[in-house]
C-alpha cells in the first residue's frame, strides 16, 4: 500500500510541475464550461448560461496565460 501511494505521489508532483498538463486541464474545462453553456441555453436555462459563458472565458483566459508564458 505504501508503494502505491508513493508512486501516485511521486507521479502528481511530476504532473503539477508540467506546463502541458496544466494546458490539458484548463482547456478541458473550457470545453466543458462551453458545452455546458450550449446546453444551457437549449433548456432556456438563461442565467446558468450567463454564468457558465463567464466561467468559460475566465478558463479560455487562464490556457491562454499559461500557453503565453515561457
Amino acid at each position: 500500500m505504501d508503494v502505491i501511494l508513493l508512486i501516485l505521489g511521486v507521479a502528481a508532483l511530476f504532473l503539477i510541475t508540467q506546463r502541458w498538463f496544466w494546458v490539458l486541464v484548463f482547456g478541458l474545462g473550457t470545453l466543458a464550461s462551453a458545452f455546458t453553456v450550449i446546453a444551457s441555453v437549449i433548456h432556456f436555462q438563461i442565467l446558468g448560461a450567463v454564468g457558465f459563458t463567464v466561467l468559460t472565458f475566465i478558463l479560455w483566459a487562464i490556457t491562454v496565460m499559461i500557453l503565453g508564458s515561457d
